[in-house]
């Protein structure tokens, strides 16, 4: 959307936690856009902290958060390594697309899971008596056994590089968010857990309706088709359209007849039903020589300055599958020729 749409959007909802970020509302490219979206949170979608003072976001939470914001992460940055006996430290760098389209790294963090203190951790804390609740419905507490100890350290030695791994993502998609650890004031302690608050994100991201875009966008996936299936499969991409000499992208083998649909015999496309079998079309056959003199005149572009790399691109592609279909040829001709006009026009300019 654009900086004025987002701003219409955000007006929609006057009471949500903003964390749009200022700069992502300023004009932007026309081959980027920016993205707002709406995040609706329960209150059991988050860790009570403090007594009820502050609300820490739940990993789910923290996920849904990151998506909405189009954060990555640097995984040249990410490792857990292994300190003393049970103690894993987990490191992670998050990212997001700026407004001038480049990448903003964030903090390097760390997360420290030792297995020794988090059992300690149980113990002094004890467990979850749910036979005595308070007057909130909260569980109160007992001893735990010292086998449950035990059994609870063997547990946290099982996940304690993964759970390593996960807390330094989190502390650096909080990071990278700009939002605090524990939220004050997001709910009230006698709140119920079906009470919602709304957050709202942006993100950058590519303008998929840009003509250049989608330019770029048909090529790769004419190159992409071609490899794993083929060039059959490349030449039922729709041809990308070129403006101009610099946006010329590798010659599409697609034709317009491929795109009709009719009953052999009536319509439009009738004529041309046949044309690939020259016995059942009952048209002569295109003359060898021909042909020849149609990949002759290829290797003159193909050797010359007059047509632009990516047209000469286009040519090699056709040479490389060996391409002698007539209809192809005379195709890719009328393409670089094009090419060649409008580089010839873009010098003289």
């Amino acid at each position: 959307m654009t900086s004025d749409g987002a701003k219409t959007f955000i007006a929609k909802y006057p009471d949500a936690r903003s964390y749009v970020k200022p700069s992502h509302l300023e004009p932007l490219s026309q081959l980027l856009e920016v993205h707002i979206e709406a995040i609706v949170c329960r209150k059991d979608e988050f860790h009570e902290m403090e007594g009820g003072k502050a609300y820490m976001p739940r990993k789910e939470t923290l996920d849904k958060f990151a998506a909405a914001a189009g954060v990555s992460y640097n995984e040249a940055a990410e490792s857990t390594r292994l300190e003393g006996d049970g103690c894993y430290v987990g490191r992670s760098q998050a990212m997001v697309m700026g407004p001038d389209g480049k990448m903003i790294f964030g903090s390097a963090c760390e997360y420290e899971f030792d297995v020794k203190v988090r059992t300690l951790e149980m113990e002094l804390v004890g467990k979850a008596d749910w036979d005595h609740k308070d007057q909130y419905g909260k569980p109160g507490r007992k001893d735990y056994t010292e086998l449950e100890l035990r059994k609870e350290l063997v547990n946290f030695r099982k996940v304690g590089r993964q759970r390593a791994n996960t807390g330094a993502r989190n502390r650096a998609t909080v990071a990278i968010l700009g939002m605090p650890t524990g939220i004050k004031g997001l709910f009230d302690k006698k709140d119920p857990d079906s009470k919602t608050v709304t957050f709202l994100f942006s993100r950058i991201i590519i303008n998929a309706k840009n003509e250049l875009v989608m330019n770029r966008m048909l090529d790769g996936m004419a190159g992409n088709a071609a490899a794993l299936y083929g060039p059959q499969a490349a030449r039922a991409l729709p041809a990308a359209t070129q403006p101009e000499a610099d946006n010329l992208g590798p010659v599409s083998f697609h034709h317009a007849e491929d795109q009709e649909t009719s009953i052999p015999g009536e319509g439009p496309a009738a004529d041309d039903f046949f044309d690939d079998d020259p016995e059942l079309s009952g048209k002569p056959p295109v003359a060898p020589s021909t042909i020849d003199g149609m990949i002759e005149k290829l290797q003159e572009w193909l050797g010359s300055e007059e047509i632009t790399s990516k047209a000469k691109e286009g040519i090699k592609f056709a040479f490389a599958r060996k391409e002698r279909d007539p209809k192809v040829l005379a195709d890719l001709i009328e393409r670089t020729k094009a090419n060649a006009a409008a580089l010839a026009a873009r010098k003289a300019s």
